[in-house]
């Protein structure tokens, strides 16, 4: 096994070492390093025609101490283009950054590099990885890994790191979305462009099963680069594979308060003056605690959920796990009504997973609450980008958010109704980058105060007309049904919204039958 290691750029000391325990029990049963070299992730391999950047690399690393170090692909690579160069130096340069990023690099190459020179004398205060989408490129190389196999060698870079550089924080990137297509000669595809961005969304989501939130942090960016339907933004990215300098941009904005965080120093680009779309944890002191509430739905994160609801406490007080300690829910029996309990009334053509013999649905609907009472629309957006909806892929999720962003309190000021739309938006666009094939139903917020001429209905109103934009969007249904909640007079009863903001069991019910509408309809 040793000698047949030297074939692949392992030698015995490496073999000895922590790391290469890691990597030789991801070897296949009775191959040797050298049958597996070139084919596994996993196994170190330089990359042919990267020579001299190497070289270069070993002797940056030799010159001077840096106190970060970018690790990736052509992504990474692309910031020492003149393009890029103001990207670079307002936010990575002040911090002695190194780029270590190789166009066409795979976790396998990632390896040999930083095992042969490109981290000897290095103590970084943090160092990101950005690295996979080539390992799963079926158009252009003749090994493709799958994303259990992109996990490995990520998870191997990552034992690595730690062990060489057991006081640096390591900041795992998700795999950017990537839809670009190859050609052959006849004009037919080359690879599989569908296959690709599975591949990559699936090794991104068990990457970050790495993080410990310790000494290794994830952190999901993605969003940035997508139009609301999913697709990506050209602008962003105009080859659908790597970021235009815009696109490096926003990347390196949204990476800027973890990164920022990790160095404990101060950031380098200010905060939007919209507070709606700046995430923040928990703001509100009210009747739960936040913070186990959030860890319960992390430990969630196997739960089967169809359905997913995200929003405050209206969302909060419906019902379904996680349960909050000592509160009974405001709309237990509409909930049950609306996703446990089997109905037998569809239209003449039910949706799949309906026997139109009997017109049941089996099974009942799965729902995962992701409401949290006090909750502005900056607050969903923490929450989502610290891991509530990594694992799950629902079927359906449903949106209710942004009534609170109405009010100021000593903790938040209030906004206005299109700062609060773009706050919805960035939720929508979270949504798009986590669970890409999940339909969207965005509520309209819902009427508050007694009358009709509370200051609030106006700018609900008025914030539900932008909102509903968002429903002309393939994948997004906008539903308002204020109308179903008030009286013709435009008050709402007791009956129907006890507090005048809450629904009572009678007001969850209209909701829950106008969401399943919806639901059979599609």
């Amino acid at each position: 096994m040793l000698d047949s290691a030297a074939g692949s750029g392992m030698t015995s000391s490496m073999l000895k070492s922590g790391f290469a325990a890691v990597c030789l029990c991801l070897l296949p049963a009775l191959a040797s390093a050298e049958e597996v070299a070139g084919k596994s992730p996993v196994i170190p391999v330089p990359q042919r025609g990267m020579e001299k950047r190497h070289a270069d690399k070993v002797a940056a690393a030799k010159a001077g101490d840096h106190d970060l170090l970018m690790i990736g692909d052509s992504i990474t690579h692309n910031f020492e283009k003149p393009e890029y160069q103001e990207v670079w130096n307002q936010f990575f340069a002040p911090r002695k950054a190194l780029n270590l990023g190789y166009s066409g690099g795979r976790t396998e190459n990632t390896l040999w590099n930083l095992l042969n020179g490109e981290l000897e004398g290095q103590h970084p205060k943090v160092v990101t990885l950005l690295i996979g989408t080539n390992n799963s490129d079926d158009a252009n190389y003749p090994v493709v890994h799958d994303a259990g196999e992109i996990y490995k060698g990520t998870a191997a870079i990552v034992a690595l790191l730690r062990e060489k550089l057991p006081d640096t924080k390591v900041l795992l990137l998700k795999i950017f979305p990537r839809t670009n297509t190859y050609k052959k000669a006849d004009g037919s595809p080359r690879g599989d462009v569908k296959k690709r961005f599975e591949t990559n969304q699936e090794a991104g989501e068990r990457v970050a099963e790495l993080a410990d939130n310790k000494s290794v942090f994830f952190l999901d960016v993605n969003h940035v680069f997508l139009k609301l339907d999913g697709t990506i933004d050209t602008t962003m990215m105009p080859d659908q594979l790597h970021p235009a300098p815009a696109g490096a941009k926003a990347w390196a904005e949204a990476m800027e308060p973890l990164l920022s965080k990790l160095f404990g120093d101060e950031p380098k680009c200010k905060p939007s003056e919209n507070n709606a779309i700046v995430p923040v944890s928990k703001l509100e002191k009210d009747f739960y605690d936040w913070w186990r509430r959030h860890e319960d739905i992390i430990m969630l994160k196997n739960f089967p959920a169809h359905v997913v609801l995200i929003g405050d406490s209206i969302t909060h007080f419906w019902g379904g796990p996680p349960n909050t300690p000592n509160f009974k829910p405001r709309g237990e029996k509409a909930f049950q009504h609306t996703f446990e309990a089997k109905v037998e009334r569809f239209p003449p053509d039910p949706p799949p997973g309906i026997d139109p013999l009997t017109r049941e649905i089996f099974p009942a609907l799965s729902v995962l609450n992701l409401g949290f009472g006090w909750d502005r629309t900056q607050n969903v957006l923490w929450r989502l980008d610290h891991g509530e909806l990594n694992g799950h892929h629902p079927k359906w999720a449903i949106v209710n958010i942004g009534t609170n962003n109405f009010t100021k309190t000593d903790n938040a000021r209030d906004n206005t109704p299109e700062e609060i739309a773009e706050g919805v938006r960035q939720v929508l666009l979270r949504i798009r980058a986590k669970t890409p094939e999940t339909k969207i139903i965005l509520m309209g917020v819902f009427p508050h105060g007694e009358k009709a001429d509370n200051p609030l209905r106006a700018k609900g109103a008025e914030l539900n007309k932008l909102l509903a934009k968002f429903g002309e969007t393939k994948g997004i249904t906008f539903l308002d049904i204020t109308s179903k909640l008030v009286q013709a007079d435009g008050s709402i009863s007791r009956e129907i919204m006890g507090d005048f903001l809450h629904p009572s069991e009678a007001g969850y019910k209209i909701w829950g039958d106008a969401v399943m509408e919806v639901i059979r309809a599609k």
